[in-house]
């Protein structure tokens, strides 16, 4: 089969969905090469080296983004000579023609609209209910994602399957100094936006700072996302600003080095469609705080420590406990690994490949 594919998430600095989406065509291109990808977005696609060579790219108009996959993505697939689109963020062209295919990563524009952009919502929440009707298929990331999907639109019920992401170890960084100078770090890695709850993480670091001196430095990695005016303001006016580092974003083979050397990683979110950072912190046997909320109790299982995200002092806690209890820190060095092997960008290429074939069928 030849797929069309919304490519926009394949960027330079990719996040989530575009980390994502590599992996899931690699491994969808390793088991099932006579497949084909038609690559379409209406900026640069940066093509991974695994992808280099094996996908096309053809040109398309540079155009807002909401505007071109709804009257430029339809038609360039159709060109492309594709037999279905794949709507890799969640929403099809509406007009396309071709069967379409969704991933839903989560339902937060909809259900939490203050953590987003104006420009976000535009291009998820008018569109989202008629991809649903539209979509053949619907690959949902999680069992959290598939309850919101299916309450908000019953109609998704029927066609929609969850296909857990996977992760896949990149190449460690090599050379250079050791993270942090070699200091004893909590690490937090994502996107720096509201959703993540990072201001109250620093709060529980505060805490902690106040009685232990000694207690590891904070490290926040991650792009800038929307929504944190003034958040670098607030740690520099910290009365603990010298143990806070802004690390910034951290790319492929630099993110397995920090992860594995950090002394815990928080990831204390209030909600998440999947939660690949915590997968793997936890594939590196890195003690994980992550949170109670959303999808991450079923990502983490019993291998890592969910406290409440809204209660600093429940973090604070769950803070401690990850970075003292030996007893603790010796099952997540076991079961974070194992518990990380079970998800696999194998396993959901081959199920997202069964949703086209149904979708074609």
């Amino acid at each position: 089969m030849r797929i069309a594919v919304d490519a926009r998430p394949l960027e330079e600095r990719p996040t989530g969905v575009g980390r994502y989406l590599d992996g899931l065509l690699s491994a969808w291109l390793r088991a099932r090469p006579e497949d084909s990808f038609v690559l379409l977005s209406p900026r640069r696609v940066l093509v991974s080296p695994r992808l280099e060579g094996r996908v096309a790219v053809p040109p398309t108009p540079a155009l807002p983004g909401t505007f071109w996959l709804q009257t430029v993505a339809g038609p360039a697939a159709r060109r492309a000579g594709a037999d279905a689109f794949f709507g890799s963020l969640g929403i099809l062209p509406l007009a396309c023609g071709l069967p379409g295919v969704a991933t839903v990563h989560d339902l937060t524009p909809v259900l939490f609209p203050q953590w987003h952009s104006p420009k976000n919502r535009l291009g998820f929440t008018p569109f989202i209910g008629a991809t649903v009707r539209r979509a053949r298929r619907i690959a949902a990331v999680s069992e959290a994602t598939r309850r919101d999907l299916v309450a908000a639109f019953p109609d998704a019920a029927g066609k929609t399957r969850v296909v857990h992401n996977g992760i896949e170890s990149d190449a460690p960084g090599t050379g250079g100094e050791a993270p942090h100078a070699g200091r004893p770090y909590v690490l937090y890695l994502g996107t720096l936006e509201p959703r993540k709850n990072v201001a109250r993480l620093v709060a529980a670091m505060e805490t902690i700072w106040d009685r232990r001196p000694d207690f590891p430095d904070l490290v926040l990695a991650g792009g800038d996302g929307w929504g944190m005016e003034g958040f670098a303001g607030n740690v520099a006016r910290s009365r603990h600003a010298s143990r806070i580092a802004l690390a910034g974003y951290l790319g492929a083979g630099e993110r397995e080095r920090w992860l594995r050397d950090a002394r815990v990683f928080a990831y204390p979110s209030l909600y998440e469609g999947f939660g690949l950072p915590p997968l793997e912190a936890m594939a590196q046997g890195t003690p994980v705080v992550g949170s109670s909320a959303s999808s991450l109790p079923e990502v983490m299982g019993g291998a890592g420590l969910l406290p409440d995200p809204m209660s600093v002092p429940d973090i604070a806690q769950a803070l401690e406990r990850a970075h003292d209890d030996d007893a603790f820190r010796g099952r997540a060095a076991v079961e974070g690994p194992r518990r990380a092997a079970s998800f696999t960008w194998a396993a959901a290429a081959a199920k997202v490949r069964v949703l086209f074939e149904e979708a074609l069928d």
